[in-house]
């Protein structure tokens, strides 16, 4: 295993934007080293889950060096780096070519929120919720010209809490604060010059598996034909801070953030599937296949008269939803 040295760094130019983004620029100026993030006007408008505020609004309150980009321009790049410089990719909207790789002479890093080669791509912590794999992990990695392969310089794994696996927020927490402390001692690492063990990204392993990018407004849709347990894990799956996976209530648009089973003696055929048979202090029961379902009360405002009514989902959305 190949060990190396990445040289005096005083400089870190980062690409991309979200709340682990922000708390690497604020432990950059913590450090007092030179930092400027490259970001895009989209993530400026997103949210930042810890306060609420939008990503532009935490940058300037942060006092955070910033220039917003459509797309990555190797003159204005040249400007930011040198020998003593490393660029660092986090939740980056752009793909690196060969001329970019190539300006940072071998000190390109990107941070992916899982243990790869497992959970490549994008869509996150959803795909966990919805395949039941409660492990995940991070790893830091010299970018090629490939995506999410290229050498690891670190990688840790952990599993979620049995009490916040049904919960997309608290999982995203509980990762977003695993994952700053470990890039946090990376950045350590780097500036005190320390080795690091590299090693190679193994594509061809048994646990290597790559997902695409979800969209809650495209793919967001519930199949009813699914089973209670899937349904479930659906819903829960585009929960909060997505706006929730939908359906239809007659002819209006409506959505879950949270989803149970419900502990159901019924043996429901398919044609009840979808249909509302209780209305409890607890919840919202659905009948479903295998079992019902209990949906919260809340996500069914202002619908009042709701018991015998259908949930359904037309097949060209669900159809649409999968392209």
């Amino acid at each position: 295993m190949k060990k190396i040295k990445f040289g005096k760094i005083n400089r870190v130019v980062l690409f991309g934007g979200n709340e682990v983004t922000l708390e690497i620029c604020k432990f950059l100026n913590s450090k007092k080293i030179n930092n400027i993030l490259f970001t895009t006007k989209q993530q400026l408008d997103e949210k930042i889950t810890i306060n609420k505020l939008n990503f532009l609004r935490n940058l300037t309150t942060n006092n955070i060096n910033f220039k917003v980009i459509k797309n990555l321009n190797n003159n204005l790049l040249k400007k930011y780096i040198d020998k003593n410089t490393i660029g660092l990719s986090n939740a980056c909207r752009w793909i690196f070519k060969e001329k970019q790789i190539k300006l940072f002479q071998g000190k390109l890093f990107n941070i992916h929120f899982s243990n790869l080669p497992n959970n490549r791509g994008a869509g996150g912590l959803s795909w966990n919720i919805m395949m039941n794999n409660f492990r995940s992990g991070s790893t830091i990695h010299l970018i090629d010209y490939k995506i999410d392969h290229g050498l690891c310089v670190m990688k840790k794994s952990f599993h979620f809490p049995k009490n916040i696996r049904s919960s997309l927020y608290q999982m995203q927490k509980y990762s977003y604060t695993f994952q700053k402390n470990m890039i946090f001692k990376f950045l350590n690492q780097i500036f005190k010059n320390k080795y690091f063990k590299l090693k190679k990204v193994d594509h061809t392993s048994s646990d290597s598996c790559y997902w695409p990018k979800l969209n809650t407004q495209k793919n967001g849709w519930i199949n009813w034909n699914w089973s209670a347990k899937n349904i479930v894990d659906f819903i829960n799956a585009f929960s909060k801070p997505y706006s929730g996976a939908k359906t239809f209530l007659g002819k209006k648009i409506i959505r879950f953030k949270k989803a149970k089973l419900a502990n159901s003696y019924f043996n429901f055929h398919p044609f009840q599937y979808g249909i509302i048979y209780k209305n409890a202090y607890n919840g919202i029961f659905v009948a479903s296949k295998k079992g019902g379902i209990i949906l919260d009360k809340k996500d069914f405002f202002p619908h009042k008269k709701i018991i015998g009514k259908r949930l359904k989902t037309n097949f060209n959305l669900l159809d649409k939803s999968f392209q």
